[in-house]
């Protein structure tokens, strides 16, 4: 049974973003905050920057949450000169854009770096100790929900659990409301040190 709580690893979270100022903050995220090129202070910027209370993601956080936090972030980025591309199924948006024209609108991103959301501390492997062992536990919890999912390698050195084999029910299931309810229960479950 671990014995780290959740203050120590929120301490320790400070005290690395503290020490880091000005390094590549981002958390695990929704996969659309890991914009390439862009950088995240770890601390508040000039007047009418947001602060990194204002854009954390709690653990567990809701699609409502994490809607709202990135809506601002992208506002920013429309406020900047990055269109919202129109896609036929409709998942257009500045994001789009930004992908379609990496360098032109990289200055909007760079200019917004202090409105990213940021991840949970407890998904980051970089301040969570027990990461690789939370990780294992979401995965047998959403497995014993009736997921089917394995963990995989993200981007840079974060792993996450997928859905596997991906088949369209399989990716129906686990993208469904209740799906994604059990993924956040699993991971709050998981990743909340006892």
């Amino acid at each position: 049974m671990r014995t780290t709580n959740v203050k120590m690893i929120g301490l320790a979270g400070l005290l690395l973003s503290l020490a880091a100022c000005g390094g590549d903050s981002r958390g695990s995220g929704p996969e659309v905050a890991a914009i390439p090129g862009a950088t995240t202070s770890a601390s508040a910027g000039p007047a009418g920057s947001t602060s990194n209370a204002d854009r954390q993601l709690p653990l567990g956080a809701s699609k409502q949450e994490i809607d709202r936090l990135y809506g601002a972030y992208y506002a920013c980025w429309t406020q900047h000169g990055v269109p919202s591309a129109p896609a036929r199924d409709g998942s257009g948006g500045p994001l789009l854009s930004y992908k379609m024209d990496e360098k032109k609108y990289q200055p909007a991103v760079d200019a917004c770096a202090d409105k990213e959301p940021l991840g949970a501390p407890e998904l980051d492997p970089h301040q969570n100790p027990n990461f690789a062992d939370d990780l294992r536990e979401k995965l047998q919890c959403v497995r014993e929900h009736g997921l089917s999912m394995e963990i995989r390698q993200g981007g840079t050195d974060n792993a996450d659990i997928w859905v596997a084999p991906e088949t369209k029910a399989n990716l129906e299931k686990a993208n469904s409301d209740a799906g994604m309810e059990i993924q956040r229960q699993c991971e709050i479950s998981a990743f909340t040190q006892r």
